[in-house]
């Protein structure tokens, strides 16, 4: 039998425009492995991403790694597919149970990574309405409020987490900004019902919550993340800011969603 014989191999090389460190922070989110050791593998030439697996389940690993930014080869290459190389193996990342793997799409396949500077004069139209609780809705989030309760996945525009210190104590919160409304949403982590979603739900409240995160950007691969949020996905420790720093964050977020020139951030 020959059906298992592909693996997945990465060239060492970058897809045009991508940097090293935006690479190596998504590809440490999908396979949920440090930055560290994705940064070691994509300096050398070779490395075998999986082996010993059958055509259909390469090409889903491959589109994967592909949407990260990395570019990898199928080898063997199928018969139809002049451009695969053989390439000596250098080692093996163990996936997650399960790879998130792009939709068949020409579009966009990953979240939009933007750099907010805390510099912003806070904007009152950009106050965040907090919220109680956010639960599962049939296609989407819901978010018990009572001008907007379900959301659809690809209305939610944009993700910003953070721990936001009250004396000495901190609470992780997450940002929504969600298509036609100025202001965004905020919850404290503790108000998201985890188990309403299928996603894996641990004893602590932030692993559950980096799925959750995973979870709403593999439902909209266009969704905007706040360049800390995608460091969180990679296994960091959130922002720390205080009340103020939160509002410039809210503020900075809101002004680069009304001027419509976030492809060119990303």
């Amino acid at each position: 039998m020959t059906e298992n014989k592909y693996r997945v191999v990465l060239t060492g090389e970058l897809a045009d425009g991508k940097s090293e460190s935006e690479v190596t922070a998504r590809m440490a989110a999908l396979f949920k492995t440090s930055a560290d050791k994705i940064g070691m593998l994509l300096k050398k030439q070779g490395a075998v991403i999986k082996k010993d697996i059958n055509l259909e389940t390469a090409k889903k690993y491959a589109r994967a790694i592909l949407s990260t930014g990395a570019v990898c080869k199928i080898d063997p290459p199928e018969k139809e597919t002049p451009d695969g190389a053989s390439l000596a193996p250098s080692g093996e990342v163990a996936p997650p149970a399960e790879v998130v793997v792009p939709e068949e799409d020409t579009g966009r396949a990953e979240p939009r990574v933007v750099v907010i500077q805390l510099l912003k004069k806070p904007e009152d139209r950009f106050e965040p309405l907090a919220l109680e609780k956010v639960s599962g809705a049939p296609n989407g989030i819901n978010l018990n409020a009572a001008d907007v309760s379900e959301v659809p996945y690809d209305k939610i525009l944009a993700l910003a987490t953070f721990n936001e210190s009250n004396g000495t104590e901190e609470v992780t919160k997450l940002y929504m900004f969600i298509s036609s409304i100025e202001r965004p949403f905020v919850c404290d982590i503790d108000n998201i019902v985890f188990s309403d979603f299928p996603t894996k739900v641990f004893p602590k409240s932030i692993a559950s919550f980096r799925g959750f995160l995973h979870f709403l950007c593999k439902k909209n691969l266009s969704i905007i993340l706040e360049e800390t949020t995608l460091d969180f996905l990679s296994g960091s420790q959130p922002q720390k800011l205080d009340s103020l720093k939160a509002m410039k964050l809210a503020t900075g977020m809101g002004q680069l969603i009304e001027s419509g020139d976030i492809d060119s951030q990303t």
